[in-house]
């Protein structure tokens, strides 16, 4: 793998790196929250390049000393989207999942039941990086394209019809909201009847990130570059609902609905708050 590609992305790119070290930590862990031992491997690899890198992030990265908090939250949102693509292949073997942003994940190993048709969708350098440790197959295939540029819904290998379900797992936040109502509404149209599992972040909080003295320490402390930023918020689970008829909001969750004990005994406390239960969570709608 030529490493200056990666050298080359974009800020809001270079974040998908984050949940894959994140994977690759905690599948090492004691009682791990998932496994994921292509994460472990592709790291390992990553790394050789990341110590020398000139980007601040990868480094970091490379140094291994994420902090643990971190590594368990993202965990607790990969085992949440693990479970819908789970409940989603086991009442439909061979239909059709998209993951939009997918980045570096490996989603599709850990879940393949041998039917399901999957496609992975990120920038083309995204792309041309994620094929250097991911295979294609016939039923797994890579789009290199903005999920933005809604040229991608022509591939001809996507379903005309059938079951789709529809990934955005830390996508919306970076974006604004006339391009998320675009790309939601646009989904509606191609594949009616569609679900979607998206992670949002709170409206609030997007306004208030906006602070410079929060932007600094956000980015400080993942070490991001000035232009990953987040853009985009909604202000409660069904906001989606008032884009237009048909849009039906199903259920959300939350990183302390699992109870998980490796968050701490603080944010578990924390998370008896409403106000911060959802500052970033996940929803889940029907696109009829």
């Amino acid at each position: 793998m030529d490493a200056s590609q990666i050298e080359q992305w974009s800020g809001v790119s270079e974040t998908l790196l984050i949940p894959l070290y994140c994977r690759a930590v905690e599948s090492q862990s004691e009682n791990p929250i998932i496994s994921d031992p292509r994460a472990v491997a592709i790291t390992r690899e990553l790394n050789e390049h990341f110590r020398r890198s000139p980007r601040e992030m990868q480094r970091w990265l490379a140094s291994g000393k994420l902090p643990t908090r971190l590594s368990v939250s993202l965990a607790l949102r990969t085992r949440h989207f693990d479970r819908c693509v789970q409940t989603f292949v086991a009442a439909h073997p061979e239909g059709v999942v998209i993951n939009l942003g997918c980045g570096l994940d490996t989603r599709f190993f850990r879940l393949d039941n041998g039917q399901v048709r999957w496609f992975d969708l990120d920038f083309p350098e995204v792309i041309a990086v994620r094929r250097a440790f991911l295979e294609e197959t016939e039923r797994h295939v890579h789009l290199g394209s903005s999920a933005l540029d809604l040229a991608w819904m022509n591939d001809p290998r996507l379903p005309s019809s059938g079951p789709v379900l529809v990934l955005a797992e830390g996508l919306f936040m970076y974006l604004t909201e006339p391009p998320v109502k675009e790309l939601l509404l646009a989904l509606q149209r191609r594949f009616p009847g569609c679900e979607l599992v998206a992670e949002v972040f709170s409206a609030a909080w997007v306004k208030r990130m906006q602070h410079p003295l929060l932007r600094r320490k956000y980015r400080r402390q993942l070490h991001m570059a000035e232009d990953a930023t987040f853009r985009f918020g909604i202000s409660d689970s069904r906001a989606f609902e008032a884009w237009g008829p048909g849009i039906r909001f199903l259920d959300d969750w939350t990183y302390f609905d699992d109870r998980e004990r490796k968050l701490g005994l603080l944010m578990s406390l924390l998370g008896r708050l409403e106000a911060l239960r959802k500052i970033q969570w996940t929803v889940r709608y029907r696109l009829n």
